[in-house]
């Protein structure tokens, strides 16, 4: 039963690496290998999926990963992989035959992209490279129930560069000594290709105990830097400013420093936790007119010619690089396992009965949940016009303002009696007005809180009577407020986002259209705006998507996948994107949170509860704080609001102005 899972996690997450974008450039796929929805089930867990590689020139590597979650990440490209069946366990990753490192990844580093006219050539039948395998290296298993889709987008094109890239790996399996306060450990090779060789970038790899990694190549006598970095920082590619050139004969060294003095016993290299690694990648390219100098895979693991690098190695490239606290901080990983944990499913508050909780805000570090106390949607409710049967508000306060101190909960504020019909949508602007929509009196409304009581500033639409034109609304869904105005999902009926001016609710202009495309809907059930760039976020429901789209309506990029076949709610928190299905897409799974990453269309892990799962999810939200995650579930019968509390993730833009990224390439 878990492999037919992990098959069907297999297609969806090949499903899931297609994202639609507007400026998407023309010559330029984009192709994405993921993990398959995996959760670490060990220390030190290695796990690789497989994918055909797709012919063309890798020019550009994008990351989706975040070292709160992922210790590492290694692409390789294989004439065949280690397994046939898409998924495996364990640190296998090419059958014997051409194994190439394409790329790696760890501790927060940012996207790479090649120098103009360099490119990996995969996919070709002098390449040797049929397939690509992803290696994920978890350092241990994750809080609550989260599942992992880290991966890796590949920027390919079709035109043969003038240039062909591969990375040769130093590494080396000598154990360190203990107690010493510098440790070198060395690995030489003599080049014996005649097709030269261009380093362009490099990247550093150890464990806790490295200081820093270095590489040198020796031609004529003269020793020439190839590179030097901390292993503490962002295990990135690091592009090379000079324009060496290693030619046949020419001797290649690396050698890794460790600090060994707290240690009792010697410390063997390995790939697990309690291991030390000595690596250093350097990426180079070769005139592809040339022969290929490494067929089956570039690799340094010896120590030749060592007298002439014990002897002659340059000091320079065993000191310590100044401190740099900034880049440490952004590449430390935590001590604490990643996760999503459940804090409550509340289905009362201070003995408040909670009705289908539909809608979420938040008022002055305070939670504002919008329910519908007694009243419940169904068949009954509305009659074959849209027109609500039940035309008595209800006589209950539906606007809960509640405070929490940890997952402990306390009735601040009641408010709304008699005031609403059928809540669904609500919004708190920063001067603490609410906005709120009503799906049973097909209005829009903006209120000011006196005391205990709502008063009305505006109201936008017909009272109970629904339509398409400009006048009216037909069950409005979703709302927020923007600097530009108060922006409205439409969505039941009218498949349409209504723009109100915020002091009058006059409207100001409309967008969308029935359909699939992009910026066309098929009911828009939420709506919130982006954290930075004024854009907003559709939860596109009954498409299974979210779409972000201008404040005009241009259509911006999407997120979609086959993990999921519908998408309630959405929200936006720094560069992270959630998305909440309210039902579940086959009967055999239950429904489950996603996070996706800001500008990618792609998702990268999902969630969901431990104590029981979710009914029906209706609404999302994330705290100003990012530390507090919030849905409203509308499940007949139990109604509930489930809290759950997360990492605030690193943004990955910290990193990218301390090295040079490669941006003058295509």
């Amino acid at each position: 039963r878990d492999m037919r899972r992990l098959l069907f996690l297999l297609y969806c997450a090949t499903a899931a690496s297609v994202s639609r974008k507007q400026d998407l450039q023309p010559d330029v796929i984009k192709y994405t290998i993921q993990m398959i929805g995996y959760s670490p089930e060990i220390n030190d867990d290695y796990v690789a999926v497989s994918r055909p590689a797709i012919e063309g020139y890798i020019v550009g590597f994008e990351p989706l990963a975040n070292a709160d979650r992922i210790h590492h990440i290694l692409l390789f490209g294989c004439t065949e992989p280690a397994h046939t069946n898409g998924f495996w366990k364990g640190g296998e990753t090419c059958a014997p035959g051409a194994t190439h490192i394409l790329y790696a990844w760890a501790k927060n580093a940012p996207s790479l992209n090649l120098p103009r006219n360099v490119g990996f050539s995969v996919g070709h039948e002098n390449d040797g490279i049929r397939y690509l395998v992803l290696q994920v290296h978890y350092a241990q298993p994750f809080a609550g129930d989260v599942r992992d889709y880290s991966g890796v987008t590949l920027h390919i094109i079709q035109k043969k560069p003038q240039n062909f890239a591969a990375v040769l790996l130093f590494a080396s399996g000598e154990p360190i000594p203990p107690g010493k306060s510098q440790v070198q450990i060395n690995m030489s090779c003599e080049y014996g290709g005649n097709t030269e060789l261009h380093p362009f970038a490099f990247r550093t790899h150890t464990h806790a105990m490295g200081r820093v990694v270095s590489a040198y190549y020796k031609h004529e006598g003269v020793w020439t830097k190839i590179g030097a970095r901390n292993p503490q920082w962002p295990q990135l590619f690091e592009m090379i400013p000079t324009n060496p050139v290693i030619k046949k004969g020419d001797l290649m060294a690396a050698t890794c420093r460790f600090d060994s003095h707290d240690k009792k016993v010697p410390v063997q290299m390995g790939s697990m936790g309690v291991n030390e690694m000595c690596n250093f990648y350097m990426m180079f390219y070769w005139d592809a007119s040339e022969e290929n100098p490494f067929p089956w895979g570039a690799m340094c693991g010896f120590q030749e010619r060592a007298d002439e690098v014990r002897a002659g190695y340059p000091k320079e490239g065993t000191q310590l690089l100044p401190s740099r606290p900034d880049l440490e901080h952004h590449a430390a990983q935590s001590k604490y396992p990643f996760g999503i944990i459940e804090m409550g499913a509340f289905t009362n508050i201070d003995g408040v009965k909670l009705g289908q909780v539909a809608g979420l805000t938040f008022y002055n570090g305070n939670l504002v949940i919008f329910h519908r106390a007694g009243r419940v949607w169904n068949q009954n409710t509305f009659d074959q016009y849209n027109v609500l049967l039940d035309k008595t508000p209800i006589n209950d306060d539906v606007i809960l303002i509640v405070s929490f101190n940890g997952n402990k909960t306390r009735l601040v504020k009641k408010l709304g009696r008699n005031k609403f019909y059928l809540p669904h949508g609500i919004y708190m602007d920063k001067d603490g007005f609410l906005y709120t929509t009503d799906v049973g009196s097909h209005t829009v409304a903006k209120w000011k809180i006196d005391g205990n009581d709502l008063q009305l500033v505006w109201q936008s639409g017909q009272k109970l009577l629904p339509d398409s034109d400009k006048t009216h609304f037909c069950k409005p869904a979703g709302v927020v407020k923007t600097d530009e105005g108060v922006f409205v999902a439409d969505g039941y009926c009218n498949n349409r986002i209504v723009q109100l001016n915020s002091e009058t609710g006059n409207r100001e202009n409309e967008f969308g259209l029935p359909g699939n495309g992009p910026a066309q809907f098929n009911l828009p059930h939420d709506i919130v705006s982006m954290p930075t760039g004024g854009h907003l976020l559709v939860a596109d429901r009954e498409n299974g998507r979210v779409q972000e789209l201008s404040t005009h309506g241009d259509f911006i990029i999407e997120w979609a996948s086959g993990l999921f076949s519908n998408i309630y709610s959405t929200d936006a928190q720094d560069d992270y994107i959630y998305l909440l299905p309210g039902r579940a897409s086959r009967e055999s799974e239950a429904i489950r949170a996603f996070v996706g990453r800001a500008g990618t269309g792609l998702i990268e892990y999902s969630f969901a509860p431990t104590s029981r799962p979710f009914g029906q999810p209706h609404v999302i939200r994330v705290s100003p704080d990012g530390r507090d995650i919030f849905i409203g579930d509308i499940a007949n019968g139990k109604s509930t609001l489930w809290m759950f509390r997360g990492f605030k993730p690193l943004r990955t833009e910290e990193t990218v102005g301390f090295i040079s990224d490669g941006s003058d390439s295509d």
